[in-house]
């Protein structure tokens, strides 16, 4: 070997360990962090943890159903269907990422002599742990899907400025049991496999994506508009979706487990649905009336609505959406995928009887897709790097800004301002006392 490969060797190496090195480093620091603010909120009362989760608990209700009570007719937050049974409106593919954790608990429970009922308080610093650690995952992942495409600094900056600065941090820490940060987890995984795919895939990834896209779609049947995103690729790229298809089946181990472990949780949910209610699949919300309603779709209001309106309680995502429609135009790769995804995902949203999302801090149902927005937001922080000393500057400044107000809003929570009354006047009143420094 000559010198000079093996010096391009070491290099390589060097440069993969401080790779590797970065991500553990930003693992660390949105886990710790969340299971650290968690802590802090729940610890005074664990047991209120899951009973003041509302729909979260639904999510949850899964593992104490399986594995303490055996009994799926009645669970714990469910809608009466009949006298003798109640039906879950959530699904459980949450349960299935949480069940390690779960089962965690359950030792702990045991060891320190709790009552086994699932709400014991080793249960809920465990899902406190469960979620720090998907939201902590989901951050790698999303930061590696903005190193594709951007600079190491510039992708960094972008997933801890969504962290910080939107409402992904309410929902790490004050709800951890709710679906969110699960859904931002699994789409930016299916998202980065599904690129790898496209490359040249190891067998890792093709399972991966294969579960991670089966989950996805369980946990919200609305994810599914995020297959378009490796379609899309694949469909640009010099070897084309054929090309992507020969990569995915030359695994061919990897591809039949990936697709019967993905299939799994879908068979127990249907057998649960057949269960309750005779039927194969089920929508548990049509039995509460709750629907689509497709006529009366309102965008505006998803986005700009003082009542959990997205750009309203996460203005950071206005310089995202700007840079995102920016480079749009101009025929940036992947820009045009990623807008398709939030312009679909907006429209269905806004379809929704309940288009706020009820009680939640800001339009929550956007969490999901915050993998991919780090990737024009990436390309936002590398222009400004690029600029002279006054605009990063001022960067800076609005970003903090931003993150302050977010904190804010998180302190100052109130369903009446933010999701029942949604009036401005109300809003502004916040505001104004988080600017007063209140």
């Amino acid at each position: 070997m000559s010198q000079r490969n093996r010096f391009q060797q070491q290099h390589t190496l060097a440069t993969n360990t401080d790779r590797h090195l970065l991500e553990w480093l930003l693992f660390m620091l949105v886990a710790f962090l969340s299971l650290r603010e968690a802590w802090i909120i729940g610890e005074p009362n664990t047991y209120d943890f899951f009973w003041k989760s509302w729909d979260g608990l639904g999510y949850y209700q899964w593992l104490p159903s399986a594995f303490i009570t055996g009994k799926f007719d009645w669970m714990f937050w469910c809608k009466k269907i009949s006298d003798h049974s109640a039906i879950s409106l959530y699904t459980l593919g949450v349960a299935v990422l949480e069940l390690p954790f779960f089962l965690l608990s359950q030792w702990l429970t045991w060891m320190f002599d709790y009552p086994n009922t699932g709400f014991a308080p080793t249960n809920a610093i465990c899902m406190m742990a469960s979620t720090a650690t998907y939201a902590g995952a989901g951050a790698v992942l999303s930061f590696k899907l903005a190193r594709r495409y951007s600079t190491i600094p510039a992708a960094l900056l972008a997933v801890i400025a969504i962290y910080a600065g939107s409402n992904l941090y309410y929902y790490s820490t004050s709800q951890p049991l709710m679906s969110h940060v699960y859904s931002y987890f699994l789409i930016s995984l299916f998202c980065w496999c599904g690129l790898r795919i496209i490359d040249g895939p190891r067998r890792v990834h093709v399972f991966l994506f294969l579960v991670s896209g089966a989950l996805m779609v369980l946990v919200r049947q609305l994810n599914i508009v995020v297959a378009l995103f490796p379609l899309l690729m694949a469909w640009n790229s010099p070897s084309g979706i054929r090309g992507a298809w020969k990569n995915l089946i030359r695994h061919r181990g990897a591809l039949v487990l990936g697709l019967v472990l993905g299939l799994i949780p879908w068979v127990l949910q249907s057998v649960y649905w057949h269960y309750i209610t005779g039927d194969w699949y089920a929508n548990g919300y049509s039995y509460v009336g709750e629907s689509f309603e497709f006529g009366k779709m309102v965008p505006g209001m998803v986005l700009f609505s003082p009542r959990n309106g997205w750009f309203v309680y996460s203005p950071i995502f206005l310089i995202v959406m700007g840079t995102l429609l920016v480079q749009a135009w101009r025929g940036r790769r992947p820009a045009r995928s990623i807008l398709l995804i939030f312009a679909l995902t907006v429209l269905i949203y806004s379809a929704w009887w309940c288009w706020w999302l009820g009680g939640a801090y800001g339009y929550r149902g956007m969490i999901d897709l915050y993998g991919l927005f780090a990737i024009p937001f990436a390309w936002f922080f590398r222009s400004v790097m690029r600029r002279s000393w006054a605009l990063r500057i001022f960067t800076m400044v609005l970003l903090w800004a931003f993150v302050r107000l977010n904190f804010g809003m998180i302190e100052h929570w109130d369903y009446d301002v933010y999701c029942a009354n949604g009036s401005w006047p109300a809003l502004m009143d916040v505001v104004g006392k988080i600017a007063d420094g209140q």
